[in-house]
C-alpha cells in the first residue's frame, strides 16, 4: 500500500463519526426499551447523528492532521454547469423509477387533489436539507474518500462506501422509527447494498466536479424528492425486501452505466 496513506487520520475520523452516530443511537433505543426519557435520546441522536462525520472530519482536520480546510473542496466556482444538472436529473430518474414501481404493484396511490399545494414544498424542503447532508458528504466525501485516493479510485470508492453502509448498519439492521420499524436480514442486506453503490455515485460526483457541493445537493435532493412531491395513500405496506427491491434496479442502473464510462478508474 502507498506509504503516503494518511492511516491515523483515517481511522481517528471512523472512530469518531460511528461513535457520535452510533452511542446516542443505542441509548435511544435502551431509554425506549426501558422506558427512560427516549424522547431526550431521540433529539439527541436527531441532532447530533447527521452531523456526525462532519464533526469527525473537523476534529481530526484540526486537531490531528492540522491540515486546516484548504483541500475540503468547499468551492463553488469552476464546477461545470452539468454536473448541476446530473445532480438532480440522477436521483430524480432513480426515485421516479421507485415511486412508478411502488404505483404499478399496488402499494399506494397517489393523492392528485393535493400536489398543486405540495409543490412549493420541493425547493423549501431541499434547501433546508442541504445543511444536514453537508453533515454526511463533508465526512464521507470530503474527508474519507479524499484520503483513501492513494489506493486507487476503485479502491477509494469501494472503502468509503463499505464503511458509510456499515455506518447505518444499527439503523437498517434494527426496529426502530428512523428507518422501519419492522426491518428483515434480506432487506437489511440489499438496504446496505444501497448505500454501497451510492458511496460510488455520490463519490463519482464530487471526484469528476472537484466540489462536495453536488454531492451534498445529489443527496439532499434524492432523500427530499420522493418524500415531499407526493401525498400517498398506502394500500399495503410493503415489507423491507420489497422495499429495497424496487430502490435498487434504477441506482444499480445509473451504476452500471458510470461503471462501463469508466467512470470509476
Amino acid at each position: 500500500m502507498p506509504n503516503t496513506m494518511p492511516w491515523n487520520a483515517v481511522i481517528t475520523f471512523c472512530i469518531l463519526a460511528y461513535a457520535l452516530l452510533w452511542i446516542p443511537f443505542f441509548l435511544f433505543l435502551y431509554a425506549r426499551k426501558n422506558d427512560r426519557s427516549p424522547e431526550l435520546w431521540k433529539k439527541v441522536f436527531s441532532i447530533i447523528g447527521p452531523f456526525s462525520p462532519l464533526l469527525a472530519a473537523v476534529l481530526v482536520r484540526t486537531l490531528i492532521s492540522k491540515e486546516g480546510f484548504g483541500n475540503a473542496q468547499l468551492g463553488l466556482a469552476g464546477v461545470p454547469w452539468w454536473y448541476w444538472i446530473l445532480a438532480i436529473a440522477l436521483p430524480l430518474f432513480w426515485n421516479g423509477v421507485q415511486d412508478a414501481l411502488y404505483l404499478r404493484l399496488g402499494f399506494a396511490e397517489i393523492q392528485w387533489p393535493t400536489i398543486p399545494r405540495r409543490l412549493y414544498l420541493v425547493p423549501l424542503n431541499l434547501f433546508g436539507a442541504i445543511p444536514i447532508f453537508l453533515g454526511e458528504e463533508f465526512g464521507w466525501r470530503s474527508f474519507l474518500l479524499q484520503k483513501l485516493i492513494p489506493l486507487g479510485r476503485w479502491e477509494a470508492l469501494l472503502i468509503s462506501g463499505l464503511i458509510w453502509a456499515l455506518w447505518h448498519a444499527p439503523l437498517v439492521f434494527l426496529p426502530n422509527p428512523f428507518y422501519s420499524e419492522r426491518p428483515d436480514v434480506r432487506g437489511s442486506m440489499l438496504g446496505s447494498t444501497i448505500f454501497v453503490l451510492f458511496g460510488f455515485i455520490f463519490g463519482w460526483m464530487y471526484l469528476e466536479s472537484g466540489s462536495v457541493w453536488t454531492a451534498v445537493l445529489m443527496h439532499a435532493y434524492n432523500n427530499q424528492i420522493g418524500l415531499k412531491l407526493f401525498n400517498w395513500k398506502i394500500k399495503v405496506e410493503p415489507s423491507t425486501l420489497q422495499q429495497t427491491s424496487m430502490a435498487i434496479l434504477p441506482v444499480l442502473l445509473v451504476w452500471i452505466v458510470l461503471l462501463l464510462a469508466g467512470g470509476f478508474n
